[in-house]
């Protein structure tokens, strides 16, 4: 195998990667960059060594790459030569070279009780844009529903059988195996939607588009962003690390500090581990940090 060309390995790693299509164009974006890497610094890819590993990763914070996209990096590098190491093609040089510690809070923030009260008055429901609009924030900012789960839902998959629940694809999954109940207020701003459309299905998509040219064609996550955005906006709030996705932190935390257990939150947002609900917690415990009362109370006493 070590005499078939370089471009042939990548094919085969890539192609034994268990990974999404969106992943895999990802992984193949990485190494490309590697190899060329390699290349430009006029390494012969079968004398590479360890040291060479670590040179790569210093470039890489040279360039100033953001934490996330650099351990990305570095990882799909360390999966490339654990799979030449195990077909006995080459000694895993990358193993134990580690990437930059990462923050483990959310990198996007989240509303604050008011500003979410706010949000929700600022649409105007007298239309059916504004109906389908207030529909879709009501489902992620009081139930953490993701923007792709959003655009995934149609008509059939709200179920009222007592207890009122919607059947949603959780992101990565192929079916609609998951369902969680929801509330009378969500389902009412999806009622006062759906009656205002004519000749709906179950199998009809939940939200479509209605301006002209793009009318009856379901929703995306892209024009969900853009949406939230708009009326983000519209209440003064115009941060990049406030975005469409900050209404599922949103749920998240302000439930949390509501009341509702770890487990609870975990369960709403389809979390397989809880240790992943657990980072919501980091966004409480900054808030104290910052408004930490320990610091008042030593300085009454002197």
């Amino acid at each position: 195998m070590k005499n078939k060309p370089l471009s042939e390995l990548v094919e085969e790693f890539l192609s034994e990667q268990d990974v999404c299509d969106l992943s895999c164009r990802t992984y193949r974006i990485v190494i490309n960059k590697f190899v060329q890497w390699v290349i430009f610094s006029n390494i012969q890819f079968w004398q590479i060594k360890r040291a060479d590993i670590i040179r790569y990763k210093s470039d890489l914070l040279k360039e100033k790459k953001a934490i996330n996209t650099l351990d990305l990096y570095l990882t799909v590098v360390r999966k490339l030569f654990k799979w030449l190491e195990n077909r006995g093609l080459y000694e895993n040089i990358a193993a134990g070279v580690h990437s930059p510690r990462k923050y483990r809070g959310h990198r996007k923030d989240y509303l604050r009780l008011e500003q979410v009260r706010e949000l929700l008055s600022v649409i105007d429901t007298t239309t059916i844009i504004g109906k389908r609009d207030y529909a879709i924030v009501s489902l992620m900012v009081r139930a953490g529903i993701r923007r792709v789960e959003v655009c995934r839902m149609v008509v059939g998959d709200i179920y009222n059988s007592g207890q009122i629940t919607v059947k949603l694809q959780r992101k990565g999954h192929l079916e609609k195996d998951c369902e969680i109940g929801i509330t009378d207020k969500i389902l009412e701003a999806i009622h006062n939607y759906l009656v205002c459309r004519d000749d709906l299905t179950d199998n009809s998509s939940l939200f479509v588009a209605h301006a002209s040219g793009y009318r009856d064609k379901p929703i995306s996550s892209q024009m969900i962003s853009r949406i939230i955005k708009g009326y983000l906006k519209q209440i003064g709030v115009d941060d990049k690390r406030i975005t469409g996705h900050s209404l599922r932190h949103t749920a998240a935390i302000l439930s949390l500090k509501g009341g509702a257990t770890i487990n609870e939150v975990q369960q709403m947002l389809g979390h397989t581990n809880i240790e992943t609900t657990k980072i919501y917690l980091s966004a409480i415990d900054e808030e104290t940090r910052l408004n930490n009362r320990a610091v008042h109370v030593l300085d009454d006493l002197f």
